[in-house]
């Protein structure tokens, strides 16, 4: 590791606050991009939930109908 002059290390450009590299246009893809996926994942858990719950067979009995009766 090299050291300067006055003995300390030169700070990263992140620990002074400064953004990433590249254009905006860029880090609002990137941000786009990570919404989809999260969107994603949420709407996967919840498929793989109702499911689950379909796969159970915790459902209710539907009511039977009435026997059909002939009329004359």
């Amino acid at each position: 590791m090299s050291e300067h002059a006055e003995g300390q290390r030169k700070k990263h450009r992140h620990d002074l606050g400064q953004e990433d590299h590249g254009s905006v246009y860029a880090a609002r893809t990137t941000r786009g991009i990570q919404a989809v996926l999260g969107i994603w994942i949420a709407v996967t858990f919840i498929l793989v939930g109702w499911a689950m719950f379909d796969a159970s067979g915790t459902h209710p009995a539907p009511p039977e109908a009435p026997a059909a009766t002939a009329t004359p």
